[in-house]
This record gives C-alpha cells, structure tokens and sequence, in this order.
C-alpha cells in the first residue's frame, strides 16, 4: 500500500514528465491535519487516490511511461 507522500511525489514527477499534459492529470484529493484519523475521511480519500491513479493508467500518453512503472512496481 502506497503513502499519500508517495501519490504526491507520482504526481509531480508526472508533472516533470509531461508538463504539457499537467491538465490532464486529475488532483489528488486534500490532506486533512485534523480529519486523517476518521474513517469516512480516510476512504473519501482512498477513494480519490484510486481515482486519480484510474485516470493516469487509462492514459496512453502516461500509462508507458518509465516514471508509472517506477511508482507501480516499487
């Protein structure tokens, strides 16, 4: 299982990547200092991240790319 730091160091290496296409990538959802422990926050959040890593693996443009199989298979 993967941190929210790991999402978002994903995201701005895809940033780097393909600046271009920043667009594209949908945002990750927020981070809450107070509501990281409640369940329902949690699994909103999970959700989102499932979300956002469902777009970037529907894309062709990023789905090959050397720095998602990096994120996937560390």
């Amino acid at each position: 299982m993967k941190r929210y730091s790991e999402f978002d160091d994903f995201r701005q290496k895809l940033v780097k990547t393909f600046p271009h296409a920043e667009a594209a990538m949908p945002p990750l959802p927020p981070k809450s200092v107070v509501s990281k422990f409640r369940l329902q926050f949690l699994e909103k959040r999970k959700a989102g991240l499932s979300y956002f890593l469902h777009c970037i693996l529907l894309n062709p443009e990023f789905s090959g790319a050397p720095v998602v199989k990096e994120f996937l298979f560390s």
